[in-house]
Parts: C-alpha cells; structure tokens; sequence
C-alpha cells in the first residue's frame, strides 16, 4: 500500500475555513469518505476538525480508523491514545488498539484492550474475535479455547469449528479434536476444510487410509488448500505411488510456490527416483526463502555428492557440523567428499571426530546422565492447518461491500486471465463523474447523446464522463475540487438560475463525499430544469447515503443516533426515492440506458430478479454493447436457475472486455 501523503491545511481552506467550523456536517462527510475508501480525504476532513476543536474525540477515533486502512498503526495508535485520554469509556477505541497491538505484536497489550471493549460489551463478537487472535499468538490455547466454544454458539460459522479442533490439537487433546472434525462434517459436508481437517487428525492417529479417503474428498470439493495436497501426497508416497505423490507435490507448489513443506517433499521424492537436477532446484528455493534451514542444507549436501559436486557438499556439510558439531552423519558424508577429492588428512579428521562422538555416546548410554545427541529429522514434512484468525480480525471491514467490492483496484488483464480467481459480484453503478480511467477510454461503449448534450452545452468549462469505477482522488484532484467548489459558488451567488452550475457543483460534492450538499445541488438543479441527467446523478447519490445508512458501521454499544440501525419503513422509502429518481430519468429520456442499469442494480440487491432481469434488458436494447449490463444480467439469470442464459451473458461481457467473466465461466462450467 502506498505511503500515505498528507496534505497541507490549505487544501480545504476553500470549503471548510469559514467563522465558524460546521464540525457535524465535516465529521458526517469524512466518515462518507472513509466509508468509500477515500482514507487521504477523510484524514483531511478530520484534520479540520481537529483544528477547530482539539477536545472533541470523535474526530481522532475516526483519524485512527484511516489510518489503521493506510496500515499507518504507529500514527493510529498516537490518535486512539488520545481518544481514550479524553474519554476512557469508548469500546471501540480499546478494540482498534488492541487491533494496532496486534499488528505491532504487542500480544499481551492487545489482549488487555480488548477485555477492556469486551468489559462495555461482553458479547461483541470483533471483540470476542480479536482477543482470540491475542491468545493464538501468545499460546494461551486453554483461553483461546474458551473464547472458540463461546463463538461457535454465538456465530454457527464453520471457520470457527475448525479453529476450535485446531486448538485443541495444540492442546494434544487428539480424540476431542477428531470429535469436532467428524461432526464438522456430517454438519457441512460441502466444506473442504472440514474433510481436510479430519484427514490430518486422521494422519496423526495413523489412519493412513482413511485420511487419504478425506483429503480425496476434499479435493473433489475444488480445494485450494495447498496442505491438502501435500499431505495427499505424502499418504501416496507411502503407498509408493510416485506419479500421484509428485502430482499433488507440484498442484501444492503451484498454490504457494515459496512452502517449505511442499517443496522439501518434493525434493526427496526427486531424489528417490533419481531426479537430482529438480531435486537441487527445489532446495535451491526453499534456501533462498530459508537460508537457514539445515534439514534442505543436508539434503542439497547429499544431492550435491550423488552429481560429482563434492566442493558445494562440502561447503553445505560444514555448515551442518557448525551448527551440529555431534551429528554423526554430516562427518560420515564430508569425509567421504573430501576422500573424492583426495584430501585424506581432512577425511581423517573427520573419521576421527566420528570415533569420538560415538565413544562419547556410549559413555552417556552407560551413565545415568542422559544427553540427546545432534540429529537433523529429514523425513517427509506434514503439512499443518494454519490459523485462520488474522483473517477475520478486521476492523469495520467496510470498504468491500457484499456486491461490490473494492472499486479502487486495477484490473490486470495479461496471461491466462481465466486463471486470476475472481469472486461473482455485479458491477458497479455508473455515476457522472469528472475524471475517468484509461480502460472507459478505450471503449465507445459509455457514449450517451444525452451526456454529449450537456457537454456541449458546458461550453468546454468542464467535461463529464459516465464511469462505473470512481477513481480515489489524489491530494492535486482533491486540491482542485475544492478550488472549483469555491470557484462555482461565487458563480452560482451572481447566476442563482444556471442550471449546469448546480448539476457541475453537484458532482464535485459527490467526488468528495459530500452527499447531503450533493443532493441539495441535485435537487436545485432539477427546480430550475426538469433534466434526466440531474434525476440521475441525484438517485446516484441517493443510492451512496442510503448505502452508508444501511451499513450500520457503527457498534450499538455506541450508542450514537445518528448512526442507529434504519428500521424496514425507512429503508423502503429511501429505495423509493432512488427508483422514482431514475423512473423519471427514463421518462425524461426512454433510450439512457445507464438509468436502466443502474435501476436493475437497486432491484438486485432487493433481489428482485425477475424485474432486474427485465431493466438490463431494457439497458442493452438501447446499448447493444453494453458489457456490465451483460454481465449482471449473466450473474442474476444464474442466482435465478437460469444456467445456460447466464452463460451466454457473460460468455458477451467477457467479448466487451469484463475479463473476470472468463474466471467465473471457468468456474460454472466446471
């Protein structure tokens, strides 16, 4: 992630510096901002704040949550120990510390804050989930386990089942752990993990065949486990079943490509059917990632030997004596290269260093003194399942919403693109927009005779674009978004009956996530012109608020009105508001067929597919190359049954350049 830059005061002079500092309505559009991922413009929003009224902790609790996203922690801690210095009875600001402790590995810290929030609200499962990951990293398994029974009964997830007979296999409570696998299976058995998971209890207990029948089922459910395939391959290669083992070897590399297991397995099946070179390249990568791994130096040692190269044997030999100067074997093999290239006086010394330890051992043996003599295991490597507790341990994950997604990340559309694994979510709304991304220029599938209108009739001043990728503004965009705000104000106070001035004014709010002064422009602009494009771009904005109301980012405990759970009455009136807006856009101009679009986006979240399906039709009638439309009609004809007509949707949007629809038929047809 990019260092983040922050910008002088002066940015926001223009809007924000006036007698007085209207901190609500900053506080509402930084954390619009910080919603939308637009992390450097709500630290600035914050900023102002600040400035104005340093005692107000709300502002630096919502500064450390961006910053937490920039992954600035050091910065975010400075402002939460602020926070909790100006008010100790805010549970969040113990659970984002503990969060920053966390990543800072400040274990027991992190631990302490979150029993703190946890004090405020014992049942608050991020609490609940970010002390679990304290105790998995400070090896409290007893405490941990008891944080995992309370979740499963609180949550249901799966995940947490299978972190559960982790845990208790750390705990060497073999039996419970089967117990918790085998019911995770009759429970959902469409679930890899869980076959995966009661295959290695399997391995453990040295039921060899059954746990290749689970992890065999495991794979048939497409698992991308890389561990289920080394573990595969270990059970196959006990069964000597060596065209199999180095099968599930090389799918385990290809799926993480630098595991020390899977590549060590790799190389000793290589050696046993002779296949030094591949052998010699496999610890060549696992020593490259792990120079200190001795088990690989040996082996590289021994392989080394075995192709005449007794100078490298000897060089990686010593290594091992160095660091186990009683490990019998390593003498054994460097005296036997040094014997190779004539130097008996070093293969002398170490036959007589070998007769020395062995007496050594013999002496111990016949004492009651009892010392382990050096030993390097190089047997193959059981793959174990890792904790998965860092990955929910997120805070207010908010910035990927269930349809959408980050729309922030570049698309890279080089290789076997079918190969990039993509998740099935609709594309985006289209929005008015002042700036656009390369891949909206390249297509002429935006073009609108309405928009072409306006630009004309805006003269030059300014050009409009319809995109469905907002881009994150950078510090020099945002700068002029605020000068041209300013800019078109003075000019709105001289010309109150403009149309284009309040419909322009209007987007620049929206790109700064000013939504509420968005609408009011909006709505102006539609009192003076009765205009699809300003119905449009009003339901837009309509939809981003609404979507922010809906999300509930904040924790009850909270206890804060402005950001209380919407009831059922009011969410069906703001989705009124947004599908009135566009109706009237269509009516206003029946062939726009962005308006379609982005109305059958709102039915398809109400999951009302039939009407949906209807609206993107309705969207590509008027724009026979309209791929978004063509692939979330694709995606809502599967969610209704309707398999082969999905298929061809996206089989076209993949043709009109959406290349994560190739991944998905990938999928599908499979």
């Amino acid at each position: 992630m990019k260092k983040v830059i922050l910008i002088a005061i002066l940015i926001l002079h223009a809007l924000c510096i006036r007698a007085q500092v209207n901190t609500d309505r900053l506080l509402r559009v930084g954390s619009n901002a910080l919603y939308f991922s637009d992390y450097v413009l709500a630290i600035q929003y914050f900023n102002q704040i600040i400035k104005a009224k340093p005692y107000l902790e709300e502002p630096y609790l919502y500064r450390a949550f961006a910053k937490i996203f920039l992954e600035d922690y050091y910065g975010a801690l400075s402002d939460i120990n602020t926070v909790i210095s100006k008010n100790e009875f805010i549970p969040r600001a113990y659970y984002a510390r503990g969060y920053i402790y966390n990543r800072l590995k400040q274990y027991a810290d992190a631990e302490r804050d979150f029993s703190r929030a946890l004090e405020f609200s014992p049942d608050n499962v991020p609490y609940l989930i970010g002390k679990l990951e304290s105790y998995d990293y400070l090896k409290r398994y007893s405490d941990e386990l008891d944080i995992i029974n309370r979740l499963v009964g609180k949550t249901g997830d799966p995940q947490i089942t299978l972190e559960k007979g982790r845990v208790q296999l750390l705990l060497g409570d073999t039996l419970a752990a089967f117990g918790t696998m085998d019911s995770l299976v009759g429970s959902h058995s469409h679930l890899a993990e869980a076959w995966g998971g009661r295959a290695m209890i399997n391995m453990i207990m040295n039921r060899g065949d059954s746990a290749l029948a689970d992890y065999n089922k495991a794979i048939s459910l497409k698992s991308d486990n890389f561990t289920h395939y080394v573990n595969r391959g270990n059970l196959l290669h006990e069964k000597n079943d060596y065209s199999g083992a180095i099968a599930d070897y090389n799918k385990a590399v290809s799926l993480a490509p630098n595991d020390e297991k899977a590549l060590f397995n790799r190389s000793l099946i290589m050696i046993e059917i002779g296949d030094y070179n591949q052998a010699l390249k496999d610890l060549d990568r696992i020593l490259k990632n792990n120079p200190n791994m001795y088990e690989a130096i040996y082996m590289r040692a021994t392989v080394s030997q075995k192709l005449g190269n007794h100078t490298a044997a000897i060089n990686d030999l010593s290594r091992v004596i160095g660091r186990y100067p009683k490990f019998v074997p390593a003498y054994e093999a460097r005296a036997g290269s040094y014997n190779a290239l004539q130097k008996k006086k070093a293969a002398f010394g170490d036959m007589q260093a070998i007769i020395r330890i062995n007496a050594e051992n013999a002496k111990r043996h016949s004492s009651t003194k009892k010392e382990e003599t050096d030993s390097i295991n190089t047997d193959i490597k059981i793959a174990d399942e890792e904790s998965k507790i860092s990955d929910w341990a997120k805070l207010f994950d908010v910035s990927d919403s269930e349809e959408y997604g980050n729309r922030f990340k570049d698309n890279d559309i080089r290789g076997a693109i079918q190969n990039r694994n993509v998740e099935a979510r609709p594309q985006g709304d289209f929005v008015l927009s002042l700036y656009r991304r390369q891949k909206d220029i390249e297509t002429d599938s935006y073009f609108s005779s309405l928009l072409n209108e306006t630009n004309r009739q805006l003269k030059g001043s300014y050009k409009l674009y319809l995109v469905s990728e907002e881009i994150s503004p950078t510090d020099a965009i945002i700068n002029h978004l605020f000068k041209n705000i300013d800019m078109l104000s003075g000019r709105i106070s001289k010309e109150p009956q403009d149309f284009y001035l309040y419909l322009v004014r209007g987007i620049h709010y929206a790109i700064v996530q000013d939504l509420d002064s968005a609408v009011d422009d909006f709505s102006r602009a539609i009192d003076i012109k009765n205009d699809a494009l300003a119905y449009f771009c009003r339901a837009v904005v309509r939809r981003k608020q609404f979507e922010v109301m809906s999300a509930n980012i904040q924790p009850d405990d909270d206890k804060n009105r402005s950001t209380a759970k919407p009831d059922n009455k009011k969410i069906l009136h703001e989705v009124e508001l947004i599908l009135r807006d566009y109706d009237r856009a269509i009516e206003l101009s029946a062939d726009f067929s962005f308006a379609y679009y982005n109305r059958a986006n709102m039915l398809t979240r109400a999951k009302d597919y039939n009407a949906a399906i209807q609206q993107y039709t309705e969207a590509i009638k008027s724009n026979s190359n309209f791929a978004e439309a063509y692939f979330n009609r694709g995606l809502t004809y599967i969610y209704s049954g309707e398999r082969s007509k999905g298929i061809a949707d996206l089989s076209k949007a993949g043709e009109l350049g959406i290349y994560d629809a190739y991944n998905l038929l990938k999928k599908i047809t499979k």
